[in-house]
């Protein structure tokens, strides 16, 4: 009998999901063909087993006996004693007998290691070592110890890739499918949703290419993806994967999966589109059979159904049922899914507002979940507090901010264990996203709290807060490069890095931008990633200096960064929560903590003040005067109390897109704040700590002034049209006066040459197009002078591969300090790709700048660095300068000046001609008083 037909269907229970379906059936088929095959089985053993598959669903203890039974009878034949073992384990299994699991397991794990070189030689051993690795691998999972499951399922993967492609049957492809979707599933339940789709999408074409009959298979690992879909917010391209299912149901005269129908419903709901979302309810619910084991996921989904609908004692009283039946059907294995409902019973009460009972119900979740310390338990775990704390804060009490500033520490403390478990940037990136609310919960209360005591305590942790929240990828980007280096990590495992990261940056930019895809070229992809993730654990775990260099939770906490202040300088720092902007401001010897309540109209205020500076047209009268109430909003109240001139600023949310010194001062006489302070940026405190660490090199300058024809795009794939620009020559020409180094103009300005001689200049200029891609930020890039033979766009994913000893790098193109504005992190921009390529400091734009302009502005900005001036001082001046020149025309608007922000080490690139020339008059007036001969005796 051929284990194919039967296996196709073969229906894996993951929290309710399935990933091939009738599960139970790859029982009946593994002992099938074993039995079958082996040509010494008596007719009793084959009775006696099919006997026990008779009870297999129906009762537990008559299908125990019967294997039992089978085991008794097979006497010394072990193949059989395996499979009478082995059957026995899929029974419980089944009815959730896990205590008796585990120990049919380690009778199993005992035989399988006494029998190893008999189990390994008979024609069938790879069907054992691969079920039995099955079988501990779910055991693991359904306890809930991915770690553990994880082990056994790569060792499924590791097996059958190791054997001949000859020899890969349909048989073996569906266990590598099986071990495949339960890795995806784990991923997927701790929260790492990017990387648990790779592994979905990989699949899916392993099921195309490989077992192309089985299309159960197939719609099973759809419905698994449409989950993680679901999950990241992409609700219509989740039910466009469950519908294909759906409709493969229907056509196949098959019973339409509960599931599929529940997962349809709850995307309609969160798409709002409620008529919808009931049908598929009721569907579901006609669906549903007595002693369903997916009941309590039907529940749920009718409670989030009624929730939507503004039912709340309906709502409840399904989440009351779905909880119940958790409780019967998973007995002590139940914690995590008692807890989960429990957390959506939470919401539902805080919904409304009784705040008091979603308490009492969060701390219920919290008990349950305090004992474990598995990675799905405790994302499960931060969530509950942090929904917890947003409660406590609603009260308003100081007992419940107090109790909110508490737990508020308790899930930062699970979030930095967390963190380190997130390999995939983008999963990180959403890890962090879904810990705001959390962070802007501990801010509050410490703000309330601190309103109420006036102790500094509570403004120094409010800011332990703010720099949790910013910038975790790039410090961690940057302190992984520094790890490399003082972790003593050997060269070669180093250059296999590099290779990887390379090798992977650039299969991407080919499936970016390539219409026809190669074949195989995103399974090679795939396996690429999978040996980077595996290089970084094995440097994490055999390198400990590498692992607590990368994972250093080290923040500057406010009396540091006060340490590094000069009397003169002021450190501002914004938080955008969803409720509230909050500011710290801190100077040497002072600090500040200031609320500002956000509203519709102080949001439109911020993207219509961008829009007008961003446009040389705009009215500069109706400019100004947004642009004053703007400043008086979000600025005056610290400045009235801080003169200090220098101010380091680091904006959050929708401020990043204000040049900060063009907001008006003072509207009648239309001052701006650059005309009274110097004004740099960085993300973070603990950023700016960072780069202002790294070692100033010699200001040897290199500087690219690319030519484009208009006529022709810049590369095939992308055909983008670039414009030419007529003065970045000039520009290029004219810094070159202030600096020596060494320029590339017109046909010399390549790509090519840029990444040859880069790494020998300490100062970057480059005055070329920068192109922002808005759906693929990491694709946005820089443009150099096309060239036939090689590639002419600098990506930004491009970026994360190089390494720069660089003290300024100047992108003076358009928009190169835009790109998606993620919370924490700022612009995902080709500026912040900068300093992941180790960069200190960056001069970039905010909107689509004049070339004209731009060329006076940089001139400028030279001078005054090759003067010996700090670079947020000559930025400034250069801008003055400017206004000056042009303060009786046109030129004088925001739009021609402002766009230009410095960020990060704002230390001068060269030491100041101005002491040189004190020492000189020092000398002069020395010889004139004293004499030669008096000069030369005071010398000896």
């Amino acid at each position: 009998m051929s284990i194919q037909s039967l296996m196709i269907a073969f229906n894996l229970r993951i929290e309710g999901y399935l990933i091939i379906k009738n599960f139970n059936l790859i029982v009946f088929a593994f002992f099938v063909i074993i039995v079958a095959k082996a040509q010494d089985k008596t007719e009793n053993l084959d009775f006696i087993y099919e006997k026990g598959y008779e009870h297999f669903y129906i009762n537990k203890d008559s299908a125990l006996f019967y294997f039992d039974l089978m085991e008794t009878y097979a006497l010394d034949d072990i193949e059989s004693i395996i499979d009478a073992k082995t059957a026995k384990a899929e029974v419980l299994e089944y009815h959730r007998d896990l205590s008796e699991l585990d120990s049919t397991l380690i009778e199993l794990d005992s035989l399988f290691k006494t029998h190893y070189n008999f189990i390994t030689n008979v024609d069938d051993g790879i069907f054992y070592r691969v079920h039995f690795a099955y079988q501990k691998g779910n055991y693991y999972y359904i306890t809930n110890r991915f770690e553990k499951s994880r082990v056994f399922f790569n060792e499924i993967i590791n097996i059958i890739e190791q054997q001949p492609k000859k020899s890969m049957d349909v048989d073996l492809h569906t266990y590598l499918s099986t071990a495949y979707g339960y890795l995806a599933k784990m991923y997927s339940n701790e929260g790492k949703l990017n990387l648990a789709r790779k592994y979905y999408e990989r699949n899916i074409r392993n099921l195309k290419m490989n077992n192309s009959e089985d299309k159960s298979s197939l719609h099973a690992n759809y419905n698994l993806l449409a989950e993680v879909l679901k999950r990241q917010k992409n609700y219509e391209e989740a039910n466009s994967f469950l519908f294909k299912t759906y409709r493969f149901n229907i056509k196949n005269s098959k019973d339409n999966d509960l599931l599929t129908v529940l997962n349809i419903a709850q995307n309609y709901n969160s798409l709002s589109q409620s008529d919808s979302a009931k049908y598929y309810v009721n569907l579901a619910r006609s669906l549903l059979k007595k002693n369903d084991p997916e009941e309590s996921s039907f529940y749920q989904v009718s409670a989030e159904t009624q929730q939507k609908n503004g039912n709340y004692d309906l709502a409840l009283k399904e989440f009351q049922k779905a909880l119940t039946l958790v409780s019967t059907n998973w007995g002590g294995n139940s914690s995590f899914k008692k807890a989960h409902i429990l957390n959506k019973i939470g919401l539902l009460q805080n919904q409304y507002q009784y705040y008091h009972k979603a308490l009492n119900t969060y701390d219920k979740a919290i008990l349950l979940l305090s004992n474990s310390s598995s990675e799905n338990s405790q994302n499960k775990l931060f969530q509950v507090y942090r929904n917890k704390a947003i409660v406590l804060n609603t009260l308003n009490t100081s007992e419940s901010h107090l109790s909110a500033f508490n737990t508020t520490d308790l899930s930062i403390k699970i979030l930095d264990d967390l963190k380190t478990g997130f390999l995939n940037n983008n999963d990180k990136l959403r890890l962090i996203e879904n810990a705001f609310p959390l962070f802007e919960s501990g801010i509050i209360a410490a703000h309330s709290l601190y309103e109420s005591s006036k102790n500094d305590y509570y403004i120094e942790e409010a800011f332990r807060y703010f720099e949790k929240s910013k910038s975790v990828l790039l410090l961690e980007a940057l302190l992984s490069s520094q790890a490399t280096s003082f972790a003593k990590i050997p060269k070669e495992k180093v250059t296999y890095e590099n290779q990887l990261k390379s090798e992977i940056t650039n299969i991407e930019k080919e499936l970016s931008s390539s219409r026809n895809i190669e074949v195989g070229l995103e399974d090679k992809l795939f396996n690429l990633r999978q040996e980077h993730i595996n290089l970084i654990v094995d440097l994490e775990t055999n390198y400990p200096a590498y692992y607590d260099l990368k994972y250093n939770n080290k923040i500057q906490t406010l009396p540091e960064v006060q340490d590094n202040l000069t009397e003169n300088d002021l450190f501002i720092s914004y938080f955008y929560g969803n409720q509230n902007i909050y500011t710290i401001a801190i100077s040497k010897n002072d600090k500040f903590f200031h609320s500002i309540t956000i509203t519709e109209e102080l949001e439109n205020h911020i993207s219509e003040l961008h829009a007008m500076l961003s446009n040389a047209k705009s009215n500069p009268d109706s400019l100004s005067k947004l642009s004053h109430k703007l400043y008086q909003k979000i600025l005056s109240p610290i400045l009235k109390l801080h003169p200090q001139e220098r101010i380091i600023l680091a904006p959050d949310g929708l401020l990043n897109y204000i040049p900060f010194g063009s907001l008006v001062t003072n509207e009648r006489e239309r001052r701006y704040l650059i005309e009274d302070k110097i004004i740099s940026y960085v993300n973070s405190a603990t950023l700016w700590t960072q780069l202002n660490g790294k070692k100033e090199n010699s200001a040897k300058l290199l500087a690219f002034a690319p030519s484009f024809d208009a006529n022709i795009p810049s590369d095939d794939s992308r055909s983008q049209l670039l414009g030419n620009l007529p003065h970045n020559r000039n520009e290029v020409q004219q810094i070159l006066t202030s600096f020596s180094g060494k320029s590339f103009i017109d046909d010399q300005a390549t790509l090519q040459n840029f990444t040859a001689t880069l790494s020998d200049y300490s100062v970057l200029h480059l005055a070329t197009h920068a192109v922002f891609d808005d759906k693929n930020p990491e694709y946005s890039y820089l443009a150099f002078t096309p060239n036939t033979a090689s590639d002419d766009l600098l990506f930004v994913k491009d970026l994360y591969n190089l390494t720069l000893n660089a003290s300024l790098v100047t992108l003076s193109g358009c928009e190169s300090g835009i790109g998606e504005l993620k919370r924490g992190e700022g612009f995902l921009s080709l500026a912040r790709g900068f300093f992941y390529s180790g960069a200190a400091s960056i001069t970039s734009t905010l909107w689509k700048i004049n070339d004209n302009s731009s060329s006076d502005l940089m001139g400028d900005f030279y001078l005054n660095l090759a003067d010996g001036k700090a670079k947020d001082e000559s930025l400034r001046e250069a801008k003055l300068t400017f206004l000056e020149k042009n303060k009786e025309n046109g030129l004088s608007h925001p739009y021609w000046w402002s766009g230009y922000i410095i960020q990060g080490n704002t230390k001068p690139l060269v030491s100041s001609s101005k002491w040189q020339w004190i020492l000189y008059g020092s000398i002069v007036i020395l010889l004139l008083f004293l004499g030669r001969k008096q000069l030369v005796q005071l010398f000896k």
